[in-house]
């Protein structure tokens, strides 16, 4: 009789353990949708708070595809940035401090543009690209995250506490252009439907 009790409890368990993996394939499912599905706002995000996206589109990301498929490398207070539409550039503080203060719109041209890229259009400058226009606005001049300097010579009753905060200038990307001969180029933007 306990033989009998003992493979009805089994048959239970693995029924109740094919049921959650039905419906945890079902979940999976729910968090891709397809190429040309319309979704209406509540359905844009998963339930973690995620952007839902299609299998093509997680393809591209995790291959490196730049964000809205428009980008362009610049040199700013040499140091190299690879910036898109929109993108908040964070670099040391620019200076003369009256020429790039709060506000102040600011194009950078030939030397300045090293790269610039589509997804399927990629110029690659010697050493910048002539005709291509980046515009960049000074958003804000302020100090970095403190950093903590700390020195002790073991044995020798010496130490040394310092913080540092280096001046940052914060730039937000307004456009990117191709140089005229190429303005026709077609781009996908990221605010563009497929």
């Amino acid at each position: 009789f306990e033989e009998e009790l003992e493979g009805d409890e089994h048959e239970d368990i693995e029924e109740a353990e094919y049921n959650e993996e039905a419906e945890s394939d079902d979940d999976d499912e729910d968090d891709d949708i397809e190429e040309g599905e319309v979704i209406d706002a509540y359905d844009r995000f998963n339930t973690d708070g995620s952007i839902r996206r299609s299998e093509s589109e997680k393809v591209a990301l995790r291959a490196g595809a730049p964000a809205g498929g428009l980008f362009a490398i610049i040199d700013l207070a040499g140091s190299q940035q690879k910036v898109t539409l929109d993108d908040v550039v964070i670099v040391n503080k620019l200076k003369p401090v009256d020429k790039w203060s709060v506000g102040s719109v600011h194009t950078l041209t030939a030397d300045d543009v090293l790269l610039l890229g589509s997804s399927h259009l990629t110029l690659v400058g010697l050493p910048g690209v002539k005709g291509a226009e980046v515009d960049l606005m000074v958003e804000e001049i302020t100090k970095d995250e403190k950093v903590i300097v700390f020195k002790k010579r073991r044995r020798k009753h010496s130490r040394r506490k310092n913080g540092f905060r280096r001046d940052v200038t914060m730039l937000r990307v307004l456009d990117i252009r191709f140089p005229e001969k190429f303005s026709a180029h077609e781009y996908r933007g990221k605010d563009e439907e497929k």
